[in-house]
């Protein structure tokens, strides 16, 4: 089960787990790209789903129980940017927002799986993180701060669940080469004068490899941890991020 598997990342993920005959289940708040992966057979089931609402989440685990007794991997990979401001100016509502989406959407989709999961004695959770939680950019206090918690959350997952076969680790991409990338240096941009360029060679300049992530790499850590080949990794923050040293 992948969240935001419309596009970005979760459509490049679910689309190798489906490569290799998985049945994938996908939801994505847009219906075009729900309406996309339903067309292309990338999964068994997608749904357009707004994962800030937890009810949203509940009814889309009662649609896949009714076609399988249980997930053998969750991926929990949505994530939204939040506000861009300094702690004291970032509303309660926005505050809310960014941790129910980037935080307590992926609780609530663990508290649906792990029951079966346990159960079963088997089961991978995968939580997508940032490499912002250790560079600590400025003005971005509740993207950072839900990030975080995902860690320890699935640090959490990962003692409470490892007696009964199930793993848990985390990934944190670096600068990965897609649009959201493209959107957050036009921004930067627009707020320092200088070019979208510029703004990425100076992002780079912090990267020891110099170089921008594919999403395919970060797919393809995502489905090794899944398989049989992790099968004693747990309890991981792995990064694909080129040696991020730092971020403005």
């Amino acid at each position: 089960m992948v969240t935001g598997a419309g596009g970005g990342l979760g459509r490049v993920t679910a689309e190798r787990f489906a490569r290799a005959g998985d049945r994938i289940y996908g939801c994505d708040i847009s219906p075009s790209a729900v309406e996309e992966l339903t067309s292309s057979e990338v999964t068994a089931l997608a749904q357009v789903v707004d994962v800030s609402d937890r009810r949203q989440v509940d009814s889309f685990f009662d649609a896949i129980g009714a076609i399988t007794s249980r997930v053998d991997v969750l991926i929990n990979n949505v994530g939204i940017a939040g506000p861009a401001a300094p702690v004291e100016d970032v509303t309660p509502e926005q505050w809310a927002t960014t941790l129910d989406t980037n935080l307590n959407a992926a609780f609530w989709a663990v508290r649906r799986v792990l029951p079966g999961m346990k159960v079963a004695r088997a089961g991978v959770i995968l939580c997508v993180s940032t490499f912002s939680v250790r560079t600590l950019p400025e003005r971005r206090a509740p993207y950072v701060v839900a990030k975080a918690a995902l860690e320890s959350l699935s640090l959490m997952i990962s003692r409470e669940a490892g007696p009964y076969n199930v793993r848990s680790n985390v990934v944190r991409p670096g600068a990965m080469d897609n649009d959201r990338l493209l959107r957050v240096l036009a921004r930067a941009a627009q707020r320092t004068g200088q070019t979208p360029h510029d703004v990425e060679k100076e992002l780079l300049s912090y990267v020891s490899m110099r170089s921008k992530v594919s999403m395919d790499e970060v797919a393809d850590v995502l489905f090794f941890l899944a398989s049989d080949a992790a099968a004693h990794i747990t309890s991981q923050v792995i990064a694909v991020d080129g040696g991020v040293q730092w971020e403005a």
